[in-house]
């Protein structure tokens, strides 16, 4: 889902009142701030996931890296991104001191994702934020599924735990994974859930996706607050989890067709970065605002489809 977020980076420019500012000093794709600063919850777990990924399937031989946080609370899961929040934080505090910024420069195999994931056991629901640029921010809620897991006696070690390993068909992958009994509470990275224990390790079958644990901590002494966070650029689209997968693949298909149909103009440029041609967006509700929005692609990405291998496929 990050290949976009490379492109867009390179290329993003934003007009507020009719001024332009330099595409060259946005460098950043997902800040995020509390919506509010009120705790929904408190978290008496962090668990940590490396998750190793191919973002172009056709690309077997590029692989990512993402680390991922899991805040285990009393009624509120959060999942997201540990090195995309922490990034957040130093962006945020340049922007609130009037500094220009710059994202927080890991390795260079590093591709963080630009989702959050709130589940509710309570009432077998999620809300899950994600971005397909940095101006479209979609929010949708759907039903917890449990994958119907086929439970196998094979047995393994993850830092001291006792694993048990189980399989099942989820969202278009086959997916294994390996939980223990040691911690009994039935949640796991991303959506796989409803195991008889928490879930410390998980690849899909063709090894596109691969979560691990790496770290467990107990929060009981100093408990971590869960809050609600959202892009503090993007236009929030209220939709259905099927009405985003969607508008995801329209991005990747053309996505200079779909920038202009969210609200972007769009500036076609050469080699060297000279404007050929200016598109206006069909969509004035930004320029009801009096603020526009301005993204320049290089005329050989004009008609491009941009390849894209999504965690869920159906």
């Amino acid at each position: 889902m990050n290949y976009y977020y490379k492109l867009l980076c390179l290329f993003f420019c934003c007009m507020i009142s009719n001024c332009m500012l330099s595409a060259q000093s946005l460098q950043y794709k997902g800040i995020t701030r509390p919506i509010s600063n009120r705790a929904l919850d408190s978290a008496y777990l962090r668990i940590t996931y490396s998750l190793l990924y191919i973002s172009d399937s056709l690309k077997s031989n590029e692989v990512w890296e993402d680390r991922k946080i899991l805040l285990i609370g009393d009624s509120i899961n959060h999942f997201y991104s540990d090195y995309l929040r922490r990034s957040d934080s130093s962006v945020t505090v340049s922007i609130d001191k009037g500094k220009p910024y710059r994202a927080t420069k890991f390795s260079d195999n590093v591709s963080y994702e630009g989702y959050d994931i709130y589940t509710y056991p309570i009432k077998r629901e999620r809300i899950v934020w994600e971005h397909i640029t940095d101006l479209s921010i979609y929010r949708y809620r759907e039903k917890i599924e449990i994958p119907q897991w086929k439970i196998s006696m094979d047995t393994c070690i993850i830092l001291s735990y006792t694993c048990q390993k189980a399989t099942a068909h989820f969202r278009g992958r086959e997916w294994e994974v390996w939980f223990t009994l040691e911690i009994p509470i039935d949640v796991g990275p991303w959506k796989l859930c409803g195991l008889p224990g928490l879930i410390l390790k998980a690849s899909d079958s063709k090894g596109h996706y691969a979560f691990e644990c790496i770290g467990l901590e107990n929060l009981y002494k100093k408990k971590q607050p869960i809050v609600m966070i959202r892009g503090i650029f993007g236009e929030l689209i209220e939709c259905t989890r099927l009405e985003f997968l969607k508008a995801q693949g329209r991005f990747y298909d053309n996505y200079v067709n779909f920038l202009l149909t969210m609200g972007y103009n769009v500036n076609i440029t050469d080699a060297s970065g000279n404007r050929i041609e200016h598109i206006e967006t069909p969509n004035t509700k930004f320029a009801e605002r009096n603020v526009s929005w301005s993204i320049s692609v290089d005329a050989r990405d004009r008609n491009r489809k941009i390849p894209y291998n999504p965690i869920e496929l159906e």
